[in-house]
């Protein structure tokens, strides 16, 4: 009973990116389908990267409460997440028929923002490729998965500085609430840790 009632559990929390992501592509069918498809797939990996965000953090948590497995949904969500991103830039690349778009700028502070996908894309291959050679990098492994939030918060400014699908109101709201909760969890990871190392020798 407990296992088909998280399951449950599991099937909403992920089905509710992918439905707040046909919502907001069909309240603004612009472009041909391969737009959609570029947009689309920049909006839910967004939330995937959130859902793994809030998810590493509240870890210990989550598997007392789901199982072992829900650590494996975790790094599927993760790498979702990571591929999902991946085809956006892509997308735009083979739309533009050129590779600069994975290219940061630095022309301005505000175009760096604009173009913060860019290289918030590298912060994430960092961040992951830490997590999966953290028995080869040891505790250090953490700060670098740290890069997460980074990532996370540039792609926030640049979704919404240049993002098609935040010119509207809601999906702003929306994305200022998932910064500040990505925010509100990195300080939460980070007191404890620093309040253990004040009560060392």
């Amino acid at each position: 009973m407990r296992r088909l009632r998280n399951a449950w559990v599991l099937a909403l929390i992920l089905a509710l990116p992918i439905a707040l992501t046909v919502i907001v592509e069909l309240s603004r069918l612009e472009g041909a389908p391969l737009n959609w498809a570029i947009r689309a797939a920049a909006l839910l990996g967004y939330q995937f990267l959130f859902l793994a965000i809030l998810s590493s953090a509240l870890l210990r948590e989550l598997v007392r409460f789901f199982g072992r497995p829900f650590i494996t949904l975790h790094h599927i969500v993760s790498l979702s997440g990571l591929v999902l991103i991946t085809l956006h830039p892509i997308g735009v690349a083979y739309e533009q028929a050129s590779a600069a778009v994975f290219l940061p700028r630095f022309d301005s502070l505000r175009l760096f923002f604009a173009l913060g996908g860019r290289p918030a894309w590298y912060l994430l291959g960092l961040a992951v490729l830490a997590a999966f050679l953290r028995q080869v990098i040891g505790k250090g492994w953490r700060w670098v998965h740290l890069l997460n939030y980074v990532a996370f918060l540039l792609g926030t400014a640049h979704a919404n500085l240049i993002g098609t699908n935040f010119q509207d109101l809601g999906p702003r709201i929306g994305s200022v609430v998932l910064a500040a909760v990505a925010l509100a969890v990195l300080v939460r990871r980070r007191i404890p840790a620093r309040a253990a190392r004040g009560k060392g020798p």
